[in-house]
């Protein structure tokens, strides 16, 4: 992440410190402290240490310059827009030209208050600029754009590459084809990139906004091309197509940069590639922007400041499990102001986080969660990360960890915060040993937010029936109440109209943007000490916390539907 502000350490002090009071006059002395050491920009510092996120900072700052905000995305662009700067200039003073009113042209600035910038653009279009506010990274991933319609361009590469004989595809042409889709996946903010082999054609998918979309339909015969280019870059073996192969690599699209974790596997038509898209720079990760409650953040920040015990996070695959954890890590980083020795035995590393040793899992060399994890033992750590907890013996060792003195945090595949104890206990931990360790299991899904550009109120409220024919339809109504989400009215959920996206430009017709996390917390109290200690199962330790005020992820997706943020269709498709 960059910034590329020009902004002064009086205005910043200003803004988060004296009017939104942010943060308090010594973390904004110790956030300047770390600018001057890491030689980074005062608002890089702030945002890394998860006092204030970018997009809230970025805000007020336009508002306190008398500028507009965007968050950019590649669907605010439009091309009759964006052709009014040229390329060159549009690079060299970070702009982007997104809008076009008549004489009126729209531009996304790092800089927006550059008065020389400003008349210069003027001069090249012959038109009135509207200047805007943008992070300089929404920018660089807009002037992509430049390179043309990139699924256009993507098609073309594929079409290109198509053998006219049987003979393979070249390997520039791989290269190409290969460079072209991670442009399209930068720009579409896409998480992962999917390229299936099936007996007529390679297929191309992208996950945008956690649900997968064809994008390209190649030959059958690009799959192998395609394979052999993602090993050699990967550092993968290119005479191995029978055993699943996990690597990573760097690029550079010119503007910029991305790490990418590829994973391929054989399947019955060739090898499958799945690449993860990650950030090629360490990211500024904050728990406030994750969508936790006031209370969930609460107690997340009670139980991550106790030095010893065990935290889990909890749900399946690809429900931002890892997310949660590296932020957690930026804001023990930050917060305990570098004095203790945070360790991570990950598989593999997907983000760098600075000041914390980060160890990657490589089985052919011996490191396992297990082994990695007794190795990090011996570097005298006072946190310790483990990527997930999948076998006895990762359980065993992790937990012991957290009993002699150490603050243990990892993940685990279950369907709610409750299972996790019981999973552990199948694992073979001891009760009283699991009693006395364990602090905090926080579960979790994504869901999709719905389209701030394109939101409005449901016209039919029908849709909540299916709410009203829910067993605990009661209880999730005297909670909401009790929240103060809902109203007390004769009708449980009189004149309630819940929230959608009618689609639009800007969401690509989807009705949703983004996504945020939903969440319940099981904060391990004595109540629950002793029915870990009973061995009682997971409906039993689930009653017991709903008493003791757990708020269930249907309850918290259902507070946000109210409050507009996601859709009931959303919430009920992963709330357990």
């Amino acid at each position: 992440m960059s910034t590329d502000l020009s902004v002064t350490e009086d205005e910043l002090r200003e803004v988060v410190v004296d009017r939104l009071k942010l943060v308090t006059p010594q973390d904004f002395q110790i956030a300047r402290s770390m600018a001057a050491r890491l030689r980074v920009p005062l608002e890089y510092a702030l945002v890394q240490r998860g006092h204030v996120p970018l997009k809230i900072l970025l805000q007020h700052l336009a508002a306190q310059w008398g500028v507009r905000f965007i968050d950019l995305k590649a669907t605010d662009v439009k091309p009759e827009a964006l052709r009014r700067i040229p390329e060159d200039d549009a690079r060299s003073h970070m702009v982007i030209a997104f809008d076009l009113n008549g004489e009126e042209l729209s531009v996304a600035m790092a800089d927006p208050r550059d008065q020389g910038t400003l008349e210069e653009l003027s001069r090249l279009t012959g038109l009135r600029i509207s200047p805007f506010l943008a992070s300089s990274d929404s920018i660089k991933r807009a002037q992509l754009l430049y390179r043309g319609d990139l699924l256009e361009l993507l098609k073309h590469a594929a079409a290109t590459g198509a053998p006219v004989s049987a003979g393979a595809v070249t390997a520039a042409t791989a290269r190409d084809l290969l460079t072209r889709l991670l442009e399209y996946a930068v720009v579409t903010g896409t998480s992962d990139v999917h390229i299936e082999p099936y007996e007529n054609e390679t297929l191309v998918r992208c996950r945008i906004d956690g649900a997968l979309v064809d994008v390209l339909s190649a030959p059958a015969s690009m799959i192998r091309s395609l394979a052999i280019r993602v090993k050699v870059i990967s550092g993968l073996r290119i005479d191995e197509h029978h055993v699943p192969q996990d690597g990573r690599f760097s690029e550079d699209l010119g503007t910029f940069k991305l790490d990418l974790r590829a994973s391929i596997l054989p399947t019955m038509w060739g090898e499958k590639i799945v690449l993860r898209v990650l950030a090629y720079v360490p990211m500024a990760l904050d728990l406030e922007s994750l969508g936790l409650t006031d209370a969930v953040h609460r107690i997340v920040i009670r139980n991550i400041t106790r030095p010893l015990g065990m935290i889990l996070v909890t749900g399946p695959i690809a429900s931002g499990k890892s997310t949660t954890l590296y932020a957690i890590l930026a804001r023990l980083e930050s917060d305990r102001l570098n004095l203790v020795n945070i360790s991570t035995i990950e598989d593999p590393v997907e983000h760098i986080l600075p000041r914390v040793t980060q160890v990657t899992v490589n089985p052919s060399a011996g490191i396992d969660f297990a082994g990695g994890l007794r190795a990090l033992l011996r570097q005298d750590p006072d946190i310790i990360m483990v990527g997930e907890i999948r076998d006895r013996e990762t359980a065993e060792v992790a937990t012991r960890a957290a009993l002699v003195g150490r603050l243990l945090l990892s993940t685990l595949h279950t369907n709610d915060a409750p299972a996790a104890i019981p999973r552990l206990l199948d694992m073979g931990i001891e009760p009283f040993i699991l009693a006395s360790t364990m602090t905090l299991v926080l579960a979790q899904r994504l869901v999709r937010r719905v389209c701030p550009s394109c939101r409005e109120e449901t016209a039919d409220a029908s849709e909540l029936d299916v709410l009203r024919k829910r067993k605990d339809f009661s209880e999730l109504v005297r909670v909401l109440r009790q929240d103060g989400i809902l109203g007390n009215t004769d009708d449980d959920l009189a004149g309630v109209r819940p929230f959608r996206g009618r689609g639009c430009g800007q969401c690509n017709g989807s009705g949703y943007r983004g996504r945020i996390g939903i969440f319940e917390a099981l904060e391990i109290g004595d109540e629950i000490r002793q029915m870990i200690i009973e061995r009682r199962d997971a409906a039993a330790i689930r009653a017991l916390a709903i008493r003791l005020g757990m708020r269930t992820m249907l309850q918290d997706g259902m507070a946000k539907v109210f409050r507009g943020e996601t859709t009931l269709d959303e919430v009920l498709r992963v709330a357990v």
